[in-house]
């Protein structure tokens, strides 16, 4: 009797560990990032690369799921100092989504503008990972229609300043600031690159789609050159990265049911060992 309650309280616990490993951290995120640090900068420049491996160490967490890292560097597959990665050319090839802790698309080759096509056809998929919890992060997003399915809204691109948007600004600066949400995300002050911003997203407008968390607030000089459109972002999310998540509700459930089965089990087994 004493061997079977010990046998359970071990299979809840093992239960337990698995349901906490599996179970998403946070709600699905998309985060729109006005940079191409990862895609260009980061195989030539130590700042950038810092960047980057804080990037992945952010969206990844302590899942040791791997990222797919969608599309390559001006030099080829991106690498990565934090946490495991996969590249592909392509969402084509990537396989069954829900096997990666996050998906990070590179800046179109690399550089500058966002790569839809990188999608493959596979915007079904992304929209279903997204809502299972999945992490997607678009380098270099310029309000492209293509990932509208994603962002919600359309006409993004009359609301971001810089490359491939609509308004102007400086386009091309270190003159962004990591903020406190940034911080709780995994994120510090990036070290000075030459050109980390390309991008910046009207925050108003990206708000009222769902993009209230500004890891970045952009180069002061883009609000200056866009009076009406509020304050803008280099980096912006609709939810925490895994590294600033949260377990949800019914993963907080899940380990409560765990932790009582468990706790249950101990007190039964101490119970008999006292009769005994």
């Amino acid at each position: 009797m004493k061997k079977s309650l010990a046998m359970l309280a071990s299979a809840a616990v093992g239960a337990l560990s698995l349901a906490a490993m599996s179970m998403p951290a946070h709600a699905g995120t998309v985060i729109l990032e006005g940079s191409d640090a990862i895609g260009l900068h980061s195989p030539f420049n130590a700042s950038a690369a810092a960047y980057r491996d804080q990037t992945f160490s952010a969206i990844g967490g302590s899942d040791p799921r791997k990222i797919a890292v969608i599309g390559t560097s001006v030099t080829g597959p991106i690498a990565s100092g934090s946490h495991a990665i996969v590249d592909f050319a392509t969402l084509a090839s990537a396989g069954a989504l829900n096997s990666y802790v996050a998906i990070y698309f590179t800046g179109n080759n690399g550089c500058c503008f966002s790569g839809p096509a990188y999608l493959a056809g596979r915007q079904a998929d992304v929209t279903a990972y997204v809502a299972g919890g999945g992490t997607v992060e678009i380098g270099d997003y310029d309000g492209n229609a293509g990932w509208d399915f994603l962002t919600g809204g359309s006409g993004n691109a009359a609301f971001v300043a810089g490359i491939g948007g609509a308004l102007g600004g400086p386009g091309c600066t270190d003159g962004e600031t990591v903020t406190a949400a940034g911080t709780a995300n995994g994120f510090t002050q990036p070290g000075l690159i030459g050109c980390w911003t390309h991008q910046a997203y009207s925050m108003p407008h990206f708000a009222s789609l769902g993009f209230t968390k500004s890891f970045f607030n952009a180069d002061p000089g883009f609000q200056a050159a866009n009076p009406g459109f509020g304050a803008f972002s280099s980096l912006l999310s609709n939810g925490n990265t895994v590294t600033g998540g949260v377990p949800e509700p019914t993963t907080w459930a899940l380990m409560l049911t765990g932790f009582g089965l468990a706790g249950g089990m101990l007190r039964a087994r101490k119970r008999l060992a006292v009769a005994a």
